[in-house]
């Protein structure tokens, strides 16, 4: 697992290698251009900052969680205070999704969004195109969940000027929607992935170019 946790972190290094100021604000410029990133941020922000109770038929639909059958967040909504609770005290993601995640299908992704939710500084949201981008189609969905958490701290941990150069150009004022003071580090590298390798390719597919 080290070895994983290590090439993610140096997957980040080279993929922000040749990223100055202008190039991430060129980047975190395009959200705006973007309807559902900006609807879906104003949900992330009631959630996740404002610390709103979830209604798990929103959740689905705002994380673009596809499958999951109204039995299934339907026992979520009913016990919210107690499995956010459970989240929040335990902090194991392995127990919770094999106990609560798993009765019909297994619901990782679905799993690691609710663990960002109520502990965004220490769980990553995880989809199957960042799992991939990271080379993690062989692992678990929980097993790629917890390497790339690793991954995304080691590359904070040794790279305080890239995250802090991200900070400052996501402070001008046109990024206020963003709320930058309040997001954790995980949340900075999430946004910027979720972004460039999920929704962008989501926007090119329906948005082809003409010649």
């Amino acid at each position: 697992m080290e070895d994983k946790i290590n090439k993610i972190k140096k997957k980040i290094e080279e993929d922000f290698s040749n990223l100055d100021e202008r190039e991430f604000e060129k980047s975190f410029d395009k959200f705006k251009e973007d309807k559902r990133t900006i609807k879906f941020i104003e949900y992330y922000n009631k959630t996740v900052l404002d610390k709103e109770r979830i209604k798990f038929s929103e959740f689905k639909y705002q994380w673009a969680i596809q499958g999951m059958t109204k039995e299934i967040f339907g026992y979520f909504d009913k016990n919210h205070d107690k499995l956010k609770g459970e989240i929040t005290k335990k902090k194991d993601i392995r127990t919770f999704f094999k106990k609560y995640c798993t009765k019909r299908r297994r619901e990782g992704s679905f799993c690691s969004k609710l663990f960002h939710t109520f502990l965004p500084s220490e769980f990553p949201p995880v989809d199957n195109p960042i799992k991939e981008y990271f080379g993690l189609q062989k692992e678990g969905f929980i097993d790629s969940v917890l390497i790339i958490k690793k991954g995304y701290e080691l590359f904070i941990k040794g790279n305080p000027k890239i995250i802090n150069l991200i900070r400052k150009v996501l402070s001008k004022s046109k990024f206020f929607y963003l709320r930058i003071s309040e997001l954790s580090d995980i949340r900075i590298l999430d946004m910027y992935y979720w972004f460039e390798r999920s929704r962008k390719k989501k926007l090119q597919k329906n948005n082809p170019k003409r010649d």
